[in-house]
């Protein structure tokens, strides 16, 4: 609810602060409005678009998504808004007649559905370019009919404010004819914005079908909807679900697939895999409730029509994907401790082969290569093999190519060293 208010109340202010840069250039009464509503059109569409674009990639989570959503939007917005305008005056016009907005012929009760037909498909286009910049057409439909319920707010507030406001200017002006459209203006243009926000985010949200929330890391309660044929999750600024402040965390480190009406968990090939519900496995299908494990990170998925999905998944009680995971003891468990560099103080358990390098959880560590060195446990011990690294492997400060490791070696790649239990 809070981020509907905040998008509805900035939403508003960009529709207002569309008008105050077009209102000084507007016509006085018995000009034309034909070029000038050209340039209204556009500006406040694109503050109303790249308001709603930037908010929505601020939710996302990144900056990259903040600054596409900013940038996308206001020229989509612009756009939409200009394009849409003039769809709507055409309408109204066609079906109302080319005198509807006649001021001269006294009032018309057909003006109030007249002005909201006008700016229905402003809003409408303007949802839809939001749709079109978060690549979903699904989130375009869901825009279009948000944003054409909000356009026709603001063509009811336009008229409304107009009837009450511009009889009492036009009385304390001593006049009785005159140009009183100013207010109308901009009480209209901060309604249309408000309404336009508030409503694209009310019909995504009650539009939505799958969705994951952060139940475990940093920003927990945070929501992403799962709505693209392929969702990634990882600590990259333009994954769908970014994840940041876990260097085990891989760029792009999973995926949800959607097709079938299933939605499919695929790991990205990361070093320490994925977890569904507490297990390690290369993929699974995904039902209502299930817990996605990302490194440290617990993610829960939802659907909004939940639905019993067969479970066809390589289930392996192996290693966690990191602390977010159960630990699961067997008779020979050994673990890498990070004892110093960038991950000082991190534990990888060896179930399985592990590569470590800056692909994986020695992102941050520019000494590493990419993939720097591997480590194969066997009941007899862990062996570690270089992978033709620039800086080497040391095992107890000495360079080796491959070699048996025993509990208690030290370890270094690039800056970091670890120890093994």
């Amino acid at each position: 609810m809070g981020k509907l208010l905040f998008m509805m109340i900035a939403a508003g202010a960009a529709g207002l602060a569309g008008w105050a840069v077009t209102e000084p250039f507007a016509p006085g009464l018995g000009e034309s409005f034909a070029g000038w509503q050209m340039v209204f059109s556009f500006i406040v569409g694109a503050c109303i678009g790249g308001t709603i674009g930037a908010i929505s990639g601020w939710i996302q989570g990144s900056r990259t998504h903040f600054l596409r959503g900013l940038l996308l939007g206001a020229l989509l917005g612009g756009f939409g808004g200009y394009v849409g305008l003039q769809l709507g005056g055409t309408l109204a016009t066609a079906i109302f007649g080319p005198a509807i907005f006649d001021l001269q012929r006294g009032a018309n009760p057909l003006v109030v559905p007249a002005r909201m037909l006008v700016f229905v498909p402003f809003g409408g286009l303007l949802g839809v370019m939001h749709g079109l910049g978060s690549r979903s057409l699904r989130r375009g439909i869901q825009g279009a009919i948000g944003g054409m319920i909000g356009g026709a707010v603001g063509g009811l507030v336009f008229d409304l404010v107009g009837s009450i406001v511009g009889p009492a200017l036009l009385r304390a002006s001593g006049q009785l004819t005159g140009e009183v459209g100013l207010v109308s203006r901009a009480i209209a243009s901060a309604a249309m914005g408000a309404a336009i926000g508030l409503f694209i985010g009310i019909v995504e949200i009650l539009g939505r079908k799958a969705w994951v929330r952060l139940e475990l890391g940093r920003n927990e309660g945070k929501e992403w909807i799962v709505d693209a044929p392929q969702t990634f999750i990882g600590r990259s600024e333009s994954a769908h679900v970014p994840l940041f402040g876990d260097p085990n965390v891989m760029p792009m480190h999973a995926c949800i697939v959607r097709g079938g009406g299933n939605y499919r968990l695929v790991d990205g090939g990361s070093a320490l895999g994925i977890g569904h519900n507490g297990i390690r496995v290369p993929e699974a299908l995904l039902n209502h409730g299930d817990t996605i494990n990302i490194g440290s990170f617990s993610l829960r998925f939802l659907l909004r029509s939940p639905s019993t999905v067969a479970v066809a998944s390589d289930r392996q009680p192996l290693a966690p994907v990191a602390a977010g995971l159960p630990q699961v003891q067997t008779a020979q468990t050994f673990s890498l401790v990070a004892t110093s560099g960038p991950i000082s103080g991190q534990k990888f358990p060896l179930r399985s082969d592990l590569v470590l390098g800056r692909e994986g959880a020695l992102a941050f560590d520019q000494a590493a290569s990419r993939r720097h060195a591997s480590f194969t446990p066997s009941p007899s011990g862990v062996l570690v093999r270089d992978l033709g690294s620039t800086n080497g492997t040391l095992v107890n400060g000495m360079r080796v190519q491959e070699m048996a490791l025993r509990p208690g070696d030290f370890v270094t790649i690039g800056s970091t060293t670890f120890r093994l239990e």
